[in-house]
């Protein structure tokens, strides 16, 4: 019995007697969700990118069009998939030119995929590809 109650009270002195664990530290970043991406930032973020465009009805030149903070644009998000730091959104977009007078009104509508990577916690724009965002001109009256 004293035999066990030494080798209970060593074992017992040893588990007393360990190290404090150190804990190691680990920088934590922001991570964004893909839901922080709105339709409203997308509005924002293609401002000032360019995009190569087509007549919808395929007679005209390729074009280029260019995103004004002035125009008017709306967009439906089709579809969001995340990868690791990397984001792809397809959305359906509609935007149209400010014409003067006698001017030719443009508007340009379709799908666009567009493709954010994650820097320091937020979303950058860093693609816009074209899937078929098109352009039809009209005249302003």
């Amino acid at each position: 019995m004293l035999r066990f109650i030494l080798i209970f009270t060593a074992v017992l002195a040893a588990g007393c007697n360990k190290l404090p664990e150190t804990a190691t530290s680990t920088p934590t970043v922001a991570v964004a969700d893909k839901s922080e991406v709105s339709a409203e930032q997308i509005k924002k973020d293609v401002v000032g990118k360019v995009l190569a465009i087509s007549d919808v009805a395929g007679k005209g030149p390729a074009d280029e069009w260019t995103f004004e903070a002035s125009e008017d644009k709306q967009v439906e998000i089709i579809e969001s998939t995340r990868t690791g730091n990397q984001l792809t959104i397809e959305v359906h977009m509609t935007t149209r030119n400010n014409p003067k007078p006698e001017e030719y009104s443009v508007q340009v509508s379709g799908r666009l995929r567009l493709k954010y990577d994650l820097k320091g916690g937020k979303w950058s724009l860093t693609e816009i590809q074209n899937v078929n965002f098109q352009y039809s001109i009209g005249v302003a009256t």
